[in-house]
């Protein structure tokens, strides 16, 4: 999905065993992560990630070769454990088909998404994404994460209840461009409206779907 909270990530502890080498690159996916939380644009930067993750510039050329590849490697780790959380609460909500959207739809607006203080991280990635073959990737598998699980759960839920959706795919597509546009516009006028009235926006969109207001 295109549009979630970063949660500051602490700096793990010291530590005397030998780590592997994924080990050692997802200390610097973090690092990078906890330098753009702090700086913006300024936090790519080779130096300050190096001195964030207490290594040298170096290790960094030797696992990324450069700078974008570690900064779209950083947007993979928060991307992963962004649909984690999502998933989760899909799966808590059982297996009715209506159940299980609405979860979504909630865990999409819940405080951990729509935080103002993570646009600026956004803006930072979405940036490299016309300059990086890498970050344009990621970002494209975050996205079709998204596109995909919303196509499963309207699909299912068309069939559970009997309405037609003439193509799934292009229903989830419009709904992960609503939900962007209501992140975007949250988090540069968060007195337009709350996340609660985004979630009542998506579940009535839902609901239009379910009447045939929609093409899709």
């Amino acid at each position: 999905m295109s549009a979630m909270k970063l949660k500051m990530i602490p700096k793990p502890r010291a530590s005397y065993r030998r780590e592997s080498a994924e080990d050692r690159k997802r200390q610097l996916g973090e690092a990078a992560l906890r330098c753009i939380q702090k700086n913006g644009n300024a936090g790519v930067s080779v130096r300050q990630i190096a001195a964030e993750a207490g290594v040298t510039q170096g290790l960094i050329t030797h696992h990324f070769g450069e700078i974008n590849e570690l900064v779209a490697y950083a947007f993979e780790i928060m991307a992963a454990d962004l649909h984690s959380g999502i998933t989760a609460a899909i799966e808590a909500a059982g297996s009715d088909p209506r159940a299980r959207i609405d979860a979504c739809i909630e865990a999409s607006f819940s405080p951990q998404i729509f935080d103002q203080s993570t646009l600026g991280v956004w803006i930072v990635f979405w940036g490299l994404v016309l300059h990086s073959p890498r970050m344009s990737a990621a970002q494209q598998r975050d996205n079709g994460i998204y596109v995909s699980r919303m196509e499963s759960l309207i699909a299912d839920l068309a069939r559970a209840e009997g309405f037609a959706v003439a193509d799934p795919r292009l229903a989830a597509i419009q709904f992960a461009a609503m939900f962007d546009g209501l992140w975007l516009n949250w988090c540069l006028n968060p007195g337009g409206f709350s996340p609660e009235n985004g979630i009542t926006l998506c579940k009535n969109w839902i609901e239009g779907l379910r009447r045939g207001a929609y093409s899709a």
